[in-house]
């Protein structure tokens, strides 16, 4: 399905919406490759998974400022998967990747050996193994997009909080940095008597409900304009962060991900425009709270999930991944 909103100067806001979605066949598993700096970091006798985060984007926002009386806003929220569905999603792919890894020859290190690992390391874990946000207050300057999301652990590997690498501007540049430098606290763990030649990597898969974009009039006028696309998505920021241990200093820090973003059309939402929590009011101008936090207001669609067809994405999704990080590793083996 396909939402766009124009803003047209100091004009009426113009809707517009497509009926249904397109039929597309659903895809078998997703085609990703991989990338990534210091991929020999990778060769070693044996692995250890610390934790497996899997990060559902919940809500997008998207916004596109002509002057100030002349913005538009397009918010989707995405409803029907449940916490107790998303944990138990997060499980699965953490114990598919410990699958696929064997069968390919690779040897993982026992799950009680890579708590305590983290343990020694004093790599605090997310509490309850789970993060939450919502599309806080910002200042948009011409346009912007924003997201919510949920982030989950395995509960045999709990999500490690330094690790959590989801909010703000993204998952990237200096977000990722921080977390590949907190990896680094395993460095003199794996300089211990017989961890030589061991390796972690922590895997952080993102996924997403829809493709939204955001347009601002150019220099001679025009449309601000914001628009989506219902589609579901395992995001380019899906980055694995790994760490070699060295027999001096803190050892060698990596990491490795799918080179763009993958989405598939497949139908499995509906939209109800103006369904979603997000509506909070029938401006664009924010408010302010008894705490003096700027509260945005915005129309707010619901993204109504049909959860079987979902969590069968969710599942080719994990899947894939793991196929391309396990292949990863096995290339760096020789």
């Amino acid at each position: 399905m396909t939402l766009t909103r124009r803003h047209l100067g100091l004009g009426a806001l113009a809707l517009s919406a497509t009926a249904t979605l397109p039929a597309v066949s659903r895809a078998a598993s997703f085609n990703i490759r991989m990338t990534g700096q210091y991929p020999h970091i990778l060769r070693g006798a044996a692995f250890a998974i610390p934790t497996y985060h899997v990060n559902f984007v919940t809500s997008q926002q998207a916004t596109s400022v002509a002057s100030i009386s002349a913005r538009t806003r397009l918010s989707l929220v995405m409803e029907g998967p449940t916490q107790a569905t998303m944990r138990a999603l997060t499980n699965a792919a953490y114990a598919d990747l410990r699958t696929q890894m064997e069968a390919a020859g690779l040897s993982v290190l026992p799950i009680d050996e890579t708590r305590r690992m983290v343990q020694a390391g004093g790599l605090a874990e997310l509490p309850g193994n789970v993060q939450i946000d919502g599309i806080g207050p910002g200042v948009t300057i011409g346009s912007s997009l924003r997201k919510g999301w949920a982030t989950f652990g395995p509960d045999a590997a709990p999500a490690l909080t330094p690790l959590v690498n989801m909010r703000g501007s993204g998952q990237g540049g200096f977000a990722a940095i921080g977390a590949m430098a907190a990896l680094n606290a395993l460095g003199p763990v794996l300089r211990q008597p017989g961890m030589a030649d061991k390796v972690a990597f922590a895997p952080s898969l993102v996924l997403d409900f829809a493709r939204m974009d955001a347009r601002r009039p150019g220099l001679f006028g025009g449309a601000a304009s914001v628009g989506g696309n219902i589609a579901f998505g395992l995001l380019q920021a899906s980055r694995v962060l790994s760490h070699k241990g060295a027999a001096r200093g803190g050892g060698m820090a990596g990491a490795f991900g799918p080179r763009e973003d993958v989405f598939v059309d497949p139908p499995f939402a509906t939209v109800v425009e103006g369904g979603a929590a997000v509506r909070a009011g029938p401006s664009f101008s924010d408010t302010v709270d008894a705490n003096y936090q700027a509260i945005q207001r915005a129309r707010g669609d619901a993204v109504m999930i049909d959860v079987p067809v979902w969590e069968g994405l969710v599942r080719d999704a994990y899947r894939s991944y793991n196929a391309a990080i396990v292949a990863t590793v096995r290339s760096m083996q020789a």
